[in-house]
């Protein structure tokens, strides 16, 4: 019943003219419109995500005053380090050993069929439900105008939502085109273990040089004089003080983002690509397209690296074990990092 609503068109027409009945009934005459109410919701604007001026001597003090989180971040800085001299260590040696070429080598088992027609139909209700969010935040701030901290609670909750949404569809949609659920998203308990320390090696072959070319990249932008735009998970974490809603973005950043793209980019989308086109162009296409919603275009070459090493690792492994535990690790690193940041520069300030 469930495969048949989902992939039939009544679905799709009727919550395509729900929302444009709501979008328009939304800004009656004498009222204001979802966009003039957004305009005239208040910004909070005496934080900002990240210090216009860092006094060097004040963020030392922060680490004697706050020795637990100098700790962690020696300790976070260390790793890090030591993945980076792993890395090319790692990247070195399989390169002198040929076993570079294992890279390219696709599994045996490859990756379970999707279609552009259910990658289309996950898409289109995706956006649909997106849509919805910012009606509700409108609608949030009209009743409760001047809300800045509810600003940022209603952005967490709206994407954690999303993601939530796009894991159940994924889910649904994966109902009915295999043996099981996780079949049919490339899960399996008997390649567990050999997939993750797959994806946990390419990841440390890789790692370097991701922040090698991000580090470059910021350079020359620097120079330019550009300025890279904010993304919504990076305003959450340096402006938000409450520890329920760090909490909240902590997991959203660490556990239910990383699954939701995990299984869309890589279960589905990947997937899709592959039945169309060659691995490289499939691996190199979900890759951008991974980086197009971080909406960083700084950050766009390192994220495509990121997003490509995933796709590899899914199609290398056909377990998505591999890529979802190096896309956790990956952002529980830079959460971590991001915290403790946060925290000194609230000593510091």
């Amino acid at each position: 019943m469930i495969q048949r609503i989902l992939r039939g068109r009544l679905l799709y027409l009727l919550a395509g003219a729900l929302i444009v009945f709501i979008y328009v009934k939304a800004g009656p005459i004498g009222s204001p419109t979802p966009y003039e109410a957004a305009k005239a919701v208040p910004a909070d604007e005496t934080l900002a995500w990240w210090p216009t001026g860092l006094d060097p001597a004040a963020f030392k003090d922060a680490v004697v005053r706050e020795p637990f989180l100098g700790v962690t971040l020696s300790v976070l800085t260390m790793v890090m380090v030591g993945m980076g001299l792993g890395g090319m260590a790692l990247s070195g040696w399989a390169l002198w050993t040929g076993q570079i070429r294992g890279v390219f080598r696709a599994s045996s088992r490859g990756v379970p069929p999707w279609s552009f027609g259910e990658l289309g139909r996950i898409i289109a209700l995706a956006l649909m439900v997106a849509s919805l969010l910012p009606l509700l935040s409108v609608a949030w701030h009209v009743q409760h105008p001047g809300g800045g901290d509810d600003r940022r609670l209603g952005m967490a909750v709206s994407m954690l939502f999303l993601d939530v949404f796009v894991i159940l569809l994924i889910l649904a949609f994966a109902i009915g085109k295999g043996p099981s659920v996780g079949m049919a998203l490339g899960w399996s308990r008997s390649r567990l273990w050999p997939s993750i320390t797959t994806g946990l090696r390419g990841y440390l072959a890789v790692f370097p040089w991701i922040f090698i070319l991000l580090f470059i990249i910021v350079e020359v932008a620097r120079s330019l004089g550009l300025k890279p735009p904010v993304e919504p998970i990076q305003e959450l974490i340096f402006q938000e003080h409450r520890p329920a809603v760090l909490g909240l973005i902590v997991v959203l950043a660490c556990v239910v983002g990383p699954v939701a793209e995990e299984l869309f980019f890589r279960g589905v989308l990947y997937a899709a690509l592959r039945q169309r086109t060659s691995r490289l162009a499939a691996v190199v296409i979900s890759g951008a397209a991974f980086s197009l919603i971080h909406t960083n275009p700084v950050g766009f070459l390192p994220i495509t690296v990121l997003g490509c090493l995933l796709a590899d690792l899914y199609e290398r492994t056909g377990s998505l074990a591999s890529p979802l535990a190096v896309h956790l690790l990956h952002n529980t690193l830079l959460m971590s990092l991001a915290l403790v940041f946060r925290r000194l520069l609230v000593v510091a300030g």
